[in-house]
């Protein structure tokens, strides 16, 4: 990455959180990571790498091959494609030292988060805190990879999948359940009441249905690069659009590239419900 994309990634951290009701009373920004802040699965994209440099075989990623094209050009998520994700990983990684997987995770987020991250996102992200509003990532992908990216962005912290270590290498088990769907929701309604934030003030970036429940959550949900039952559930409440403009966006769908004035919105008052029908 050269010297002028590195300055436009590192962006300032956070400053005090802007007091929208009291001082008792935070919103923060919750933002996906695959499909949402970067182009595609950003594990897969790791994985690539790593078999570019031949330390990992190309074999346990070409089943995995299909699903990213269909993700990133169709945005299309098979069900259970975090879940067969992780457990490749989880194999791949069994015995491997935990601090030179951190720090591999950190030079390749330097050298390719510029070539995949969402401008139109990453946009919204300096807007936000700007504002002083706390960002965070929320993903399924490993923790060590969340937390590379959430240190390149200068961001509050980040969430993701986390893996068991013993003695400083990983067991190739979980330490808890993958951060997707009811458990991502789970663990970022913890990260809420730790810090005192207010959802209905909150905002949350996603791409998938599988966010629903925590896009209902918050006071501003924000669809980026969605999938379609995502677009429609996202047109019918009036959300908050983002669509990058992707070469694989679907033929007839609308080219929405927005940055809103974030200072300007103000939460709803109550959280809001979508019409999706379960």
């Amino acid at each position: 990455m050269d010297e002028q994309s590195a300055d436009r990634l590192r962006v300032a951290s956070p400053a005090l959180p802007i007091r929208l009701a009291s001082e008792h009373v935070r919103a923060v920004a919750i933002v996906d990571l695959d499909n949402t802040l970067i182009r595609g699965s950003y594990l897969f994209h790791f994985g690539v790498t790593l078999v570019r440099k031949r330390m990992l075989s190309p074999r346990p990623l070409l089943p995995f091959l299909f699903d990213e094209l269909r993700y990133v050009h169709q945005r299309d998520e098979r069900a259970g494609m975090p879940q067969r994700i992780s457990e490749c990983v989880l194999g791949l990684v069994r015995g491997q030292d935990q601090a030179e997987l951190m720090t591999m995770c950190r030079r390749f987020v330097a050298a390719s988060l510029d070539r995949v991250v969402v401008r139109e996102v990453l946009d919204a992200i300096v807007d936000l805190q700007d504002l002083g509003i706390p960002v965070y990532i929320a993903t399924a992908s490993p923790q060590e990879l969340a937390d590379a990216v959430a240190d390149q962005l200068g961001l509050a912290g980040a969430i993701g999948t986390v893996s068991e270590v013993n003695g400083g290498r990983y067991t190739g088990h979980l330490a808890s359940p993958i951060a997707h769907g009811a458990e991502k929701l789970r663990r970022v309604t913890e990260l809420f009441h730790s810090i005192g934030a207010d959802p209905t003030l909150s905002w949350a970036f996603s791409d998938s249905v599988n966010d629903l429940a925590l896009l209902e959550s918050v006071g501003w949900p924000v669809a980026v690069n969605a999938d379609s039952r995502l677009r429609e559930i996202a047109a019918d409440n009036s959300w908050l659009v983002i669509d990058s403009a992707s070469p694989g966006r679907p033929p007839g769908s609308p080219s929405v590239s927005i940055r809103p004035d974030w200072s300007a919105l103000r939460p709803r008052s109550g959280r809001p419900r979508s019409k999706a029908v379960r």
